[in-house]
Parts: C-alpha cells; sequence; structure tokens
C-alpha cells in the first residue's frame, strides 16, 4: 500500500454577507481538502483548516505538496503513527523560524487522508481502526448563526431542535454584552448558551467581560484571551473559580494541554484533528484531558469531510461533551460530500461506512475547486 501521490485541493463559496470574527473577517469560506491515492488507486481524503489568516491556502498547498509530499510518497501509507512523526520532526525546527500551526494543519490534512485510504483499502470504519467507539451520536451545539442579531438567530437554532447554542464576541463590548443578554432573553433558562471570544481579549478586559457576563450562567466562555497566555488564564480562573472555560482549538502540543489540565486552567477541552496534527495528536490530547477528569468537545470549522473525522475522534473518547456544527449558510460546507451530517434534533450520528464514512463529491469539488 506505497503512496503514490498527494496533493492539497481548495474549494471555495464567495458568501452572500462576509461573516465577522474577532480575529478576521471571512468574505469566502475555503475549505482545503487533501487527496492521497497509492499505487494500488486506493483513495483518501482529508482536511487542513484554511479559515484565517486570508493567504493561508496560498501557503497551505506548498507547505502540503512541496514540503510534506515529499517526506512520505513511497512509504506504506499503514504507517500512519510512524509517517506522522517523520513529518513532524522532519519540520520541526521550522517551527522556529516560521508557524508551528500551519505545519501541524498540514500534517492534519495528510494524516486523516491516511486514514480514510487505511479504512478504504481494509473495508474497516476510522474508529474501529482507532480501537472502537464509546459512542455512536453526539449532542450539537449550533454556531455561525447571525451576527448582526445572534438572538433571532438563537431562536432559529432552537426550532430546529439544538439545545445549546452559541455565539462570538470580541468585537465592541457594550454591543457584545447587550447581544448576550438578548440571546439569553429568547431562548429562555431552558437553552445551554455558550459564548466564544476567539482570543481577542487582554487580561484586564476579559476580566472585565467575565464579570459583565457572569448574570448568564453560560455553559461556557471560549477563548477568552490567547491560546498560550496561561498567566491569563491563571489569573481568570482565580478570580472567577465557578466560571467554565473551554481551550484548546488552537493548540499545537501535548505539552500545552499538560499545563492546562495540571493547572486546572479550562472546563473543556477543544482538540480540532484539523488543526492540533492530526487524529493521532488529537486522541493524545483527549487522554491527557481523561487522566485530568476534563472532558473532550472536540472544534472543526471546515466542510463536512472534517467533521466525519472529528465524529469518530470523539467516538473514541471516553469523556466527552458536545460536538459543534456551524449552521452558517454555507451550502458547499455540506455538499462536498454525498452523506448528509446534518444534526437532527440536536444530536448527529456517526458516519457508517469504511475510513471517514463519507464519499467525497467529486461534481461539486470540480464545480468549486479554484487552482492555486
Amino acid at each position: 500500500m506505497k503512496i503514490k501521490s498527494v496533493s492539497f485541493v481548495l474549494c471555495q463559496e464567495e458568501l452572500a454577507k462576509p461573516i465577522p470574527l474577532s480575529c478576521g473577517i471571512l468574505s469566502h469560506r475555503n475549505f482545503g481538502l487533501v487527496r492521497v491515492e497509492t499505487a494500488g488507486g486506493v483513495v483518501g481524503w482529508g482536511e487542513t483548516s484554511v479559515n484565517f489568516p486570508p493567504w493561508t491556502y496560498r501557503e497551505r498547498k506548498a507547505t502540503i505538496e512541496d514540503g510534506l509530499a515529499p517526506l512520505i510518497i513511497g512509504e506504506d501509507a499503514r504507517d500512519i503513527r510512524r509517517l506522522r512523526l517523520q513529518m513532524h520532526m522532519a519540520t520541526l525546527a521550522y517551527t522556529r523560524m516560521w508557524a508551528e500551526g500551519a505545519i501541524a494543519q498540514a500534517i492534519s490534512g495528510i494524516e486523516m487522508a491516511l486514514w480514510d485510504a487505511l479504512g478504504q483499502e481494509t473495508g474497516r470504519s476510522l474508529s474501529d481502526l482507532l480501537g472502537g467507539s464509546f459512542h455512536s451520536d453526539f449532542d450539537a451545539y449550533a454556531t455561525g448563526f447571525r451576527a448582526d442579531d445572534p438572538a433571532a438567530g438563537a431562536r432559529d437554532m432552537v426550532a430546529k431542535g439544538y439545545r445549546t447554542v452559541k455565539m462570538r464576541i470580541g468585537f465592541d463590548d457594550d454591543v457584545d454584552i447587550a447581544k448576550a443578554f438578548a440571546l439569553r432573553e429568547a431562548v429562555g433558562d431552558t437553552v445551554n448558551v455558550m459564548i466564544d471570544a476567539n482570543q481577542a481579549f487582554t487580561y484586564p478586559r476579559a476580566r472585565k467581560m467575565m464579570k459583565a457576563l457572569q448574570p448568564l450562567s453560560l455553559y461556557w466562555l471560549e477563548e477568552p484571551v490567547l491560546n498560550d497566555d496561561f498567566s491569563a488564564l491563571s489569573k481568570l480562573r482565580e478570580a472567577f473559580p465557578d466560571f467554565p472555560i473551554a481551550w484548546g482549538e488552537n493548540a499545537f502540543s501535548t505539552e500545552q494541554y499538560n499545563r492546562v489540565i495540571e493547572d486546572g486552567l479550562a472546563s473543556y477541552v477543544m482538540p480540532d484533528p484539523c488543526r492540533c496534527g492530526g487524529i493521532g495528536a488529537a486522541i493524545e490530547m483527549a487522554e491527557i484531558a481523561r487522566k485530568g477528569g476534563i472532558p473532550v468537545s472536540a472544534h472543526h470549522y471546515g466542510s463536512d469531510v472534517g467533521f466525519a473525522a472529528m465524529l469518530h475522534f470523539m467516538a473514541t473518547c471516553p469523556l466527552i461533551d458536545h460536538v459543534l456544527r456551524d449552521e452558517a449558510p454555507v451550502k458547499l460546507r455540506n455538499d462536498l460530500v454525498v452523506e448528509d451530517l446534518s444534526p437532527e434534533s440536536g444530536r448527529v450520528a456517526l458516519p457508517a461506512g469504511p475510513g471517514l464514512g463519507i464519499n467525497v463529491d467529486m461534481a461539486v469539488v470540480e464545480r468549486s475547486r479554484i487552482e492555486i
């Protein structure tokens, strides 16, 4: 099962209404797919996160095709753990002069595609290959709905059956606070409310916002400060010991997970298999969390290729919480795979079938593909 080729495929949808986040504005949704083909003709698909910065997809193509592919072409595609480590070690020095996250996200897409190829070859699902499932379906929370009026958007999500919703902040503090209170009033006390700051705040601003938001009884506040600002996280935990904090979608090492768990800096952790260095890396992070009694709520903000992989990863974790479901009006996100992975009444099922359990719709890929 020798690796014949590794390629990056960018699929893109222009948005009718740009999506604001505290770290930037999305005018397009970019979905970075990775295709691995073996000498025997087996094809595996993965996904690498290419949301920010806006030029990420140009870097990602070069990193995958020029930097990482030559390291593994000709190797046995079944040796996934060894190949992930091989890619990581060969590029470790680059993380000191370039971006650790960029390399980890590139490795993530390739490793995911290798797992899918192995599943296609053996007829086994990804979760089966990873050792078996603890879960076959999951509670999902809705995010990505109506930045202009999150209260109205949250009502729409509740009408679709969600019992947990998440809004984004990190823009104008007073406006954000007002919108958060309006959202809580709109959905009542029986719906869980999460808030995501996307690393927007310094410690003083985060402290101010947490004090203002405390009456809302949030399910969690996500990434109030920079992911690796452990000093600020520690001070926030000391100031607000009962305020749940979610962390980890932008963490790229088990060392960071060890520190956060050992120091009690998070209530939930959010490894992202399209970002963190691969499904194998996500499993290592989840095991650190399990030993510390912290549940995993995996992150994914991409297409349903990566969403399927994230569900298989979550199935293998004993201690879990919700999974993220992007409900922004982006048709391509769903259409890249043949199967419908949309939650029903706020729950989503583990895909069946070999590998990721999905089939990539090649007609949609070719129609939405952007040459770089």
